[in-house]
């Protein structure tokens, strides 16, 4: 199962950011093998239209993060006049 937790970054809160879709993450089958589990923390940059344009991996292991930004990089966010910077996480258990 996997739980996500969207964390706006503190100098974004203001514009008020929603996510319109979001797209589940498969659960990798070699870490449910290896009953790997954990918490993934991504940092984002979403486009004024409201495209995942980057990702970069802050913390979690590699094949979860892997798999968590295969599904974020599918996310859609409502329109803002400029580009934002997010910090998403996203549970595996």
């Amino acid at each position: 199962m996997l739980v996500l937790r969207p964390v706006t970054a503190q100098a974004q809160q203001e514009d008020g950011r929603k996510i319109k879709k979001s797209v589940p993450a498969a659960y990798p089958e070699l870490a449910r093998k290896n009953n790997i589990h954990g918490m993934v923390r991504l940092q984002i940059v979403v486009s004024p239209e409201g495209k995942v344009k980057e990702t970069k991996v802050l913390g979690g292991n590699p094949v979860l993060a892997d798999a968590f930004v295969q599904a974020v990089l599918k996310w859609e966010y409502e329109p803002a006049p400029r580009s934002s910077t997010i910090v998403v996480m996203g549970e595996f258990k």
